[in-house]
């Protein structure tokens, strides 16, 4: 036997393993890939200076398929607040060597569009971004006890308003409050619903 034949006898079976080794990695990179893009937010839907308005359509997929919300969007001001609404809690100031800074945002979208949910950002000169907490913030985006349908779910259909809410109006300000560390620049305001679609609005 030859050194070349002894050599594929000794790894026949390793060498018969190599096809599955390699599927298993491009399927594993594949699927860190998909998470890296779902999981961040990496699709621009729209953009707008300060004072400019974004005018957006997002397609997304609700409980019942896919569907979408079409909104304007404009970054009024950002400006600072002596108090920071806490939830479950009475406001307060910020802890020591932290602003609380109100992100004042005007909106215009028909009453039948589902803006419930939407998460807001601030984002400074370094890329570190600054989370409005959901629970501190939770009408982010619609006016408060009028903020339109929800998503649907269980036996609830698209388009359909709480009880006890009236319809939302065509036009309407939202001000959530974000908590940020001393001496940071911030450049742009990020809204977003479904990650990894988002809209940028740039800040003067």
């Amino acid at each position: 036997m030859t050194a070349r034949a002894g050599w594929w006898r000794e790894n026949r079976l390793w060498l018969a393993s190599l096809p599955l080794a390699l599927a298993a990695v491009t399927a594993s990179s594949s699927y860190d890939l998909d998470f890296w893009w779902d999981n961040g937010l990496h699709h621009e839907l729209g953009s707008a200076p300060q004072g400019g308005t974004a005018r957006v359509t997002d397609d997304y997929d609700d409980a019942l398929g896919e569907t979408s919300r079409t909104f304007e969007v404009e970054l009024a001001e950002l400006r600072t607040t002596e108090l920071y609404p806490y939830a479950f809690e009475e406001p307060a100031p910020p802890p020591d060597g932290v602003q609380a800074v109100a992100v004042h945002l005007r909106w215009r979208a028909e009453p039948d569009q589902v803006l419930r949910g939407c998460k807001v950002a601030l984002v400074d000169d370094e890329g570190r971004r600054y989370e409005a907490d959901s629970s501190d913030s939770p009408v982010a985006c619609v006016p408060e006890e009028r903020g339109g349908p929800e998503d649907p779910h269980g036996d609830v259909g698209r388009g359909v308003v709480p009880d006890g809410e009236a319809d939302r109006p065509p036009t309407w300000t939202t001000a959530p409050v974000v908590l940020v560390p001393d001496g940071r620049t911030i450049t742009r305001v990020l809204v977003w619903w479904e990650r990894p679609d988002y809209v940028s609005l740039s800040v003067s």
